[in-house]
Order: C-alpha cells, then sequence, then structure tokens
C-alpha cells in the first residue's frame, strides 16, 4: 500500500487566538488532503467531476481524534489511506503528524452522488482501480 501524503503548513487563518488549531479547521485542511488525492492521484479533479461528468463526493461520516494540538507555524505530513472501496462509498483514513507525532486522525467516509438529485452511483472501474493502489495493508490482507 501507498499512503498519499500531502505537506500543509499551519497558518494563522487556521488557528484561535491562543495560536492553536481550532478543531474545525482540521476539516477543512483534511478536505484539502482529499481533493489533492483526487486531482493527483486518481487523476479525476473536484472541476472535472463536478463540472463535467455531473458527480460529486460528499462526506458523510466523519470521526476525529485530536491526540495533541498543533500551533502556528508548525508543518503537518498529512497521510491518507483507503479503508474500504463499495460500490458508491470510499472510506478514507487520514492521519497528520509533525515531528513523528500525530497530531489528528480521521475517518471519513464519502459517497459518490449524482448531482442535483444527490443519488449514490457506482464508482468508475478507472477511479476504483487507481484508489485501489491507496487501501492499507489490513484491507488487502
Amino acid at each position: 500500500m501507498t499512503a498519499y501524503k500531502l505537506h500543509l503548513q499551519v497558518l494563522s487563518h487556521h488557528c484561535d487566538s491562543t495560536g492553536i488549531v481550532h478543531f474545525p479547521r482540521y476539516h477543512e485542511m483534511a478536505n484539502s488532503v482529499v481533493e489533492q488525492w483526487f486531482d493527483e492521484a486518481l487523476d479525476w479533479s473536484y472541476a472535472r467531476m463536478q463540472g463535467g461528468e455531473n458527480a460529486s463526493a460528499p462526506v458523510v461520516q466523519s470521526a476525529a481524534r485530536f491526540p495533541t494540538a498543533s500551533r502556528l507555524g508548525d508543518h503537518l505530513i498529512w497521510r491518507l489511506a483507503v479503508s474500504r472501496i463499495g460500490n458508491s462509498s470510499i472510506e478514507l483514513q487520514l492521519i497528520a503528524t509533525c515531528g513523528g507525532e500525530t497530531r489528528v486522525e480521521m475517518d471519513l467516509t464519502l459517497v459518490l452522488s449524482e448531482l442535483g438529485v444527490m443519488r449514490p452511483r457506482r464508482w468508475p472501474d478507472e477511479i476504483r482501480a487507481r484508489a485501489a493502489d491507496f487501501l492499507s495493508e489490513a484491507e488487502t490482507a
């Protein structure tokens, strides 16, 4: 399994007045990681998906743990792995670390949907195959 990795620096707009990342900002960062993964690793950008293919992949379930605070200026290394690929859903695990220390762990479920009617649809075979390259070892064993 190969994890998708993305580096994000903690900026002032991520933080509260004490300079600590405000927890909803982690969700925004996670969304950025997922969007970049779709674009770079799956070769299916949100712009292409929503613009020409009448599809979207909204988060339908989210769980997060925040073992250690992140501060202004920290450099977070985000890792994304696929836990499971269903017919229309995909489960992702995202972990952000700084200096080897886990700052946030997130489990997200996305469902591929038709825009407008928000009806689930099956993942295209080529996207499913690319996403499978990121399946966690527990799923492939």
